[in-house]
């Protein structure tokens, strides 16, 4: 099926991902949010916004959209609010395609359990937005934006050490999410005069010595990948 509406919950910074990846592909799209900050700040960016509280009885969407064609993403700042909104939302919508990001494992099961169709990872939207701002020359300050000091997610780079079980491997042999909890963002190339090889482009780079991984995570998880292979003894 073809879904001709979306509705995108939340306008934080995984939300503005979001918004800006799909909202050009529907006929009808609205950001509902649930505080004025967030209204003005999506109104400014150009979309059309709706209040709402996570008491809603849902009615304005039954007024405003065809229920046959709508899609929503869950996309507020908490995990436990996604959780409810989840519920709430398939309370009424019992057909309602629902995609909710989460946070870690944990949420994603209860997402998954609170009636969400499908879970996206917070990782993966982190990654896709670093992926284009690395390319651009304001990268620094567009870093220290999106994730500042205080976020759990992490950008660090690892250099590849002697004797690593990586070497030799292709960048794509290892499930770096499945295994580590991590994702490998980028390569770079120590032969190829430290050239980018950025994971969402597709390119299977071949691990060597020396060689740079641009990797996202937690702190917990980017020591577990670097006790994995080999940096810390």
């Amino acid at each position: 099926m073809k879904y001709q509406s979306a509705i995108v919950f939340g306008f934080n910074e995984y939300a503005k991902q979001i918004v800006f990846q799909i909202s050009e592909a529907y006929l009808s799209f609205c950001v509902f949010v649930m505080n004025e900050e967030e209204r003005l700040s999506a109104q400014a960016a150009g979309y059309d916004t709706e209040l709402f509280d996570l008491s809603e009885n849902w009615k304005s969407i039954e007024k405003r959209f065809d229920l046959n064609s709508l899609v929503v993403f869950c996309a507020l700042d908490k995990d436990a609010e996604n959780v409810f909104l989840t519920i709430s939302l398939r309370s009424v919508f019992w057909h309602l395609p629902i995609i909710a990001l989460a946070g870690d494992h944990e949420s994603a099961r209860k997402l998954k359990n609170a009636g969400a169709n499908k879970v996206m990872p917070i990782l993966q939207i982190t990654a896709n937005m670093i992926s284009g701002m690395l390319e651009k020359p304001i990268v620094t300050k567009v870093m220290r934006d999106i994730i500042d000091e205080n976020s759990p997610i992490k950008i660090v780079q690892i250099t590849v050490p002697l004797d690593s079980y990586i070497i030799g491997k292709q960048l794509f042999d290892i499930d770096w999410t499945k295994e580590y909890n991590v994702i490998v963002l980028a390569v770079v190339d120590h032969e190829g005069s430290t050239r980018f090889s950025f994971t969402a482009h597709g390119h299977n780079h071949h691990i060597d010595l020396h060689d740079i991984l641009v990797v996202v995570g937690d702190d917990e998880n980017i020591l577990g990948l670097s006790k994995a292979i080999g940096v810390i003894k």
